[in-house]
This record gives structure tokens, C-alpha cells and sequence, in this order.
């Protein structure tokens, strides 16, 4: 008759003894088996090869941001220079078409009667 009280055959007084120790260890802290002084160890470790990659990806996007900034620059001068040589190519087309004007009336008419250059 000793275990033979309560719905699982143990005594009701045993159940609520159960409940309390299961509640106690789930509020407790754990307990870690490292040292303070390994984890303390560790945790330096994984700072110094954190700020150690952060570094390196600082260093990285500077040197691609310098690239970025080149390559821009570098564009910018060549887009002026096409523009430039595409002005003097207008410029020479159209002294181009006046002097095959000039060459065509030297033809037809003779030396003396085409117009001169400041005329």
C-alpha cells in the first residue's frame, strides 16, 4: 500500500516532490565545465579574428572604392576626348566640303573666275 496512491502508482506526496526538483533545475544557471579563464581566453580569440576580418574588408572596400573613383575619372577624360575629336572631325568635314566645292568650280569654270579664300 505504500506505492499504490496516485494515477502513475506512486504516492501523491512522492509526485509533488518530483515536480519541485524538475522546476528547481530549470530555473538554475548551468553550469559550464570551461573555466572562466579558458572562456574569457576564447572570447579574446574570436574578437581579435573578428576586428582582424573587419580590417581586412575596411582595407578591401577602400581599395575598391580608389578603383571605382579611377575608373570614373578615367571614363570622364576619355568621354571629353571623344567629344573633342568628334567637334574637330564636324569642323574638318565641313573645311572638307568647302574645298571640294572650291576644287569643283576650279574645274568648271577655270582659275580666274572661282572665288578666292577671303573673297
Amino acid at each position: 500500500m505504500c506505492c499504490a496512491g496516485g494515477p502513475k502508482g506512486l504516492a501523491p506526496n512522492m509526485e509533488k516532490e518530483f515536480r519541485m526538483d524538475a522546476t528547481q533545475r530549470e530555473d538554475s544557471k548551468p553550469q559550464y565545465k570551461t573555466s572562466r579563464r579558458v572562456q574569457a581566453w576564447f572570447l579574446g580569440r574570436s574578437r581579435a579574428r573578428w576586428k582582424k576580418k573587419y580590417k581586412e574588408l575596411k582595407v578591401e572596400a577602400k581599395r575598391l572604392q580608389n578603383r571605382v573613383n579611377d575608373v570614373t575619372k578615367s571614363r570622364e577624360k576619355w568621354r571629353d576626348q571623344a567629344e573633342q575629336h568628334n567637334r574637330k572631325v564636324q569642323e574638318l568635314e565641313a573645311q572638307n566640303a568647302a574645298l571640294r566645292e572650291q576644287a569643283a568650280a576650279f574645274k568648271k569654270y577655270g582659275p580666274h573666275s572661282a572665288p578666292g579664300p577671303g573673297e
